[in-house]
């Protein structure tokens, strides 16, 4: 194999502790950060074959290589679903990449960011600056360091768009944390709001975005779901659209279309002449779907051990 990696820098955690026994393990090239804050360990690293990447308690966050899938995939299809985002909210997102994405759309008028982890944002905004673009600077930005849902109880502002990029919800703990955090976003939503989230896996056994949909179900009168595969998450992720005055479902494709000229910069991963038709489930994934929100229970997976570690032969920078 004259092209394998020989490094003895690497990261490794379970994936996403999903599945203990399936396990990623990503090969370092230079450490940049590597620091724990009072939540987490925060690492930035620049990996084998180039591309930096975040990591938080050994979890992959961001990679450059293909971020913008998830990124556009997150925050866009909520903006172009609405005539018209003045105010948008960001929950979580410390890299500021959501925030990126946000500010491309010239109707945007105001974004306020809550981000709970002052370490992630410093170090991000600091290295990562090539890939969120100033974006912590933009004059339409605010950035507020707290804890969301202490914002969300306290605040009396009102946004056109919620993007909730908090925390993975698998487990019991991230689940509940979500359901916690969708009822208190509805109180800021103002009419015709729209909220953006993600939903992890899409697929067996345990089928994450699925599970989250039907806890959006629960506050939302239309929700809808789209994915894309993301090679650095290792699969496909789920993303999900909720609303109580717009139904996805039938926003024509030319309004899809026709929003994009709001939009500086072009799409790499998004491709919204295919909406709304990447909004229905190919049977297999819309039978699971029902069947979530028949029995509604989620059952967590076992509680997998903590697997994450390092191996290292290099000074900490």
């Amino acid at each position: 194999m004259p092209n394998a990696h020989k490094s003895s820098n690497w990261i490794a955690a379970s994936c996403d502790r999903t599945h203990p026994t399936f396990v990623v393990l990503t090969g370092i090239e230079r450490w940049v950060v590597r620091t724990q804050s009072p939540y987490q360990e925060v690492v930035i690293a620049d990996l084998w074959k180039g591309g930096r990447a975040l990591f938080l308690d050994a979890n992959i966050q961001i990679y450059e290589g293909d971020e913008f899938i998830y990124h556009e995939r997150l925050v866009l299809p909520a903006l172009l679903a609405h005539p018209s985002p003045r105010r948008v909210l960001i929950l979580g997102g410390g890299d500021g990449l959501a925030l990126r994405e946000v500010l491309r759309d010239q109707r945007v008028e105001e974004v306020v960011m809550v981000e709970l982890d002052q370490v992630v944002l410093d170090a991000c905004k600091e290295h990562l600056a090539h890939i969120h673009q100033g974006s912590f600077d933009h004059p339409k930005a605010t950035i507020i360091i707290g804890d969301a849902r202490n914002f969300l109880r306290e605040t009396g502002q009102q946004f056109d768009v919620a993007i909730v990029d908090l925390v993975d919800p698998y487990e019991l703990e991230g689940m509940a944390l979500y359901e916690e955090v969708i009822g208190l976003v509805k109180r800021v939503l103002a009419p015709g709001g729209i909220v953006a989230t993600h939903g992890e896996t899409i697929h067996a056994p345990n089928f994450y975005a699925l599970q989250v949909r039907v806890l959006l179900d629960r506050h939302f009168r239309h929700t809808a779901l789209h994915a894309a595969h993301i090679h650095s998450f290792a699969g496909s992720y789920g993303f999900i659209l909720a609303s109580d005055e717009v139904d996805f479902a039938h926003i024509p494709t030319e309004v899809w279309e026709a929003r994009t000229t709001f939009l500086n910069g072009g799409l790499r991963a998004l491709r919204p002449n295919l909406f709304p038709q990447e909004l229905t489930l190919p049977p297999y994934l819309e039978e699971a779907y029902q069947r979530f929100r028949v029995h509604g229970a989620f059952v967590p997976p076992e509680e997998p051990p903590d697997t994450y570690w390092w191996e290292e032969n290099v000074p900490l920078p």
